[in-house]
């Protein structure tokens, strides 16, 4: 009886534990999906992932963002006892066009 016991407490321990893996995995994964954003103009960038958090530039009279960068914010900014940690932000750069031809990860600029 006791073994049959421990049998299920080592069952439902293991359980307990691919659980939380993969709830771990599933946190740590990019939100954003920089080869789906490359090639895309920033009025669907936005239906897909909704308003920058940050912008270069107003939108132009089309309503597309051209030859500026946005950013969305992957890292919040941390204040610590001594210090804080700096916001990171997933910028896409826009051509003339207002196509996204680039991503890359930066800082809020004056910030």
């Amino acid at each position: 009886m006791e073994d049959e016991m421990a049998k299920r407490v080592f069952a439902l321990s293991l359980c307990v534990v691919l659980l939380l893996g993969v709830l771990v995995g599933c946190a740590n994964k990019e939100y954003y999906d920089t080869d789906w954003i490359i090639g895309k103009t920033s009025s669907e960038i936005i239906d897909q992932y909704g308003a920058f958090d940050c912008i270069t530039m107003d939108a132009n009279e089309d309503g597309l963002y051209k030859n500026c960068k946005c950013g969305y914010t992957i890292i919040e900014e941390k204040q610590g006892f001594l210090s804080k940690s700096e916001e990171v932000l997933l910028f896409v750069h826009f051509d003339e066009n207002g196509v996204a031809v680039k991503c890359e990860q930066g800082y809020r600029p004056g910030g």
